[in-house]
C-alpha cells in the first residue's frame, strides 16, 4: 500500500488536501470515498485502507470542515454557519476530483456516524454515479423528539455562539450516549468497548473533545430530514447499499434505528440492500479490535466492495 495526496476546492473555494491509500498497481479496481465521523479525522481509516488496497482498490478521503487538520488548534469540531450545505458541496467536489483522477473507475461512498448522515443527505440532493454506498453508525429518531432538541440547542447557540459548546450540548450529545455504559471510565466509552482504542482516540491530537452547539443543531436538522419517508425517493433503486452498526450502538438505539432506516429504504424501492448489526460492538465497529469485531467488519466491507465491482461491470 502506498499513500498519495490529492487536493480539490470545496464550497467557498476552500482548499482541501486529501489522502488516498493506493494498491501497488497503476490503476485501482474501485475507489472508496470516506466521510468520517464527528470529532475524528480521516487518518483513523488506515486499518480499513490496508484491507481495501490488498484487493486492488483505493481508499480516499479528507478531514471535514472544522475537523482534524482543518481545525488543528480548536477544541470543538464545528462546520460553521451554513457549513452543512457547504460540506455536502465539498463531498460532491471530492467525488468529481476522484473521478478526474481515476476516470471510469467505479466509486463507492462510505459514511460513518456524522458522515453517515452527510451521505444520506447527499444522495437525496445530488445525482452521482456511485457504484455503492456503505452507511455505518447511523440511526433514526422521531421528528418530534428531534424538533424539541433543536429548540433547546438553538437557545444554546444564542448563549455561547455557533462554534462553541456548552454543558447542555455536551449532556444532550455524548453524555447521553455514555450513560448507557456506566460506570464510565472515559467520556467516550460509548464509542468503543476496547479500552486501548478508546485511549488512543482520547490521546489523538487531531480528535476533538467536543462538538459545537451549531454543529449539533445541524446534525439534528439533518437527522430530522433524512428520517422522512421521502428521503430515499431520489436514490437509484438498483444502488447497492450496505448498513452496518454495532448492536450496542446508542446512535442506532441498539439496532432499532438502523432497522427503521432499512425499512424506509426498502419501501422506497431500494433492492440491493444488506444490513449487519455487529454483536458485542458499540458505535465505531472499525476500532473494536480486541473482540475481533473490527477484523470481521472490515472483511464484510471488502466483500461488499467486491460485490459493487461485479455490479458495475454488469452495467
Amino acid at each position: 500500500m502506498r499513500e498519495d495526496t490529492f487536493s480539490f476546492y470545496g464550497a467557498g473555494e476552500m482548499l482541501f488536501r486529501g489522502t488516498i491509500w493506493m494498491p501497488d498497481v497503476v490503476r485501482p479496481r474501485l475507489v472508496v470515498q470516506v466521510a468520517h465521523g464527528m470529532t475524528e479525522h480521516f487518518g483513523r481509516y488506515k486499518m480499513l485502507a490496508e484491507a481495501v488496497t490488498a484487493r486492488g482498490m483505493a481508499l480516499a478521503g479528507y478531514d471535514l470542515r472544522g475537523h482534524g487538520c482543518n481545525n488543528p488548534e480548536g477544541v470543538c469540531a464545528s462546520f460553521g454557519e451554513g457549513g452543512w450545505e457547504a460540506s455536502l458541496q465539498d463531498m460532491h467536489a471530492c467525488h468529481h476530483a476522484l473521478g478526474k483522477l481515476y476516470k471510469d473507475v467505479p466509486q463507492v461512498l462510505l459514511g460513518f456516524s456524522l458522515g453517515s448522515f452527510l451521505v444520506r443527505d447527499y444522495l437525496s440532493m445530488y445525482r452521482t454515479s456511485c457504484a455503492g454506498v456503505i452507511i455505518m453508525g447511523t440511526g433514526s429518531q422521531s421528528s418530534a423528539v428531534l424538533g424539541a432538541l433543536k429548540l433547546l440547542v438553538k437557545g444554546e447557540i444564542k448563549k455561547a455562539g455557533f462554534d462553541n459548546t456548552t454543558p447542555l450540548v455536551q449532556k444532550l450529545s455524548f453524555e447521553t450516549y455514555n450513560k448507557r455504559f456506566a460506570p464510565n471510565h472515559s467520556a467516550f466509552d460509548w464509542l468503543i468497548s476496547d479500552a486501548v482504542e478508546v485511549a488512543r482516540y482520547v490521546q489523538d491530537p487531531l480528535c476533538k473533545s467536543a462538538i459545537s452547539a451549531g454543529l449539533f443543531w445541524q446534525l439534528l436538522d439533518a437527522m430530522q430530514r433524512t428520517s422522512r419517508p421521502s428521503a430515499y425517493n431520489q436514490w437509484p433503486q438498483n444502488l447497492p447499499v450496505m448498513l452496518m452498526s454495532g448492536r450496542e450502538d446508542p446512535v442506532g438505539d441498539g439496532g432499532k434505528g438502523v432497522e427503521h432506516v432499512a425499512k424506509q429504504m426498502k419501501k422506497a424501492g431500494i433492492e440491493d440492500l444488506s444490513m449487519f448489526l455487529m454483536l458485542r460492538a458499540r458505535h465505531d465497529v472499525l476500532h473494536e479490535v480486541e473482540n475481533g469485531v473490527a477484523e470481521k467488519s472490515i472483511s464484510m466491507i471488502v466483500a461488499f466492495l467486491e460485490h459493487c465491482v461485479t455490479v458495475s461491470e454488469c452495467l
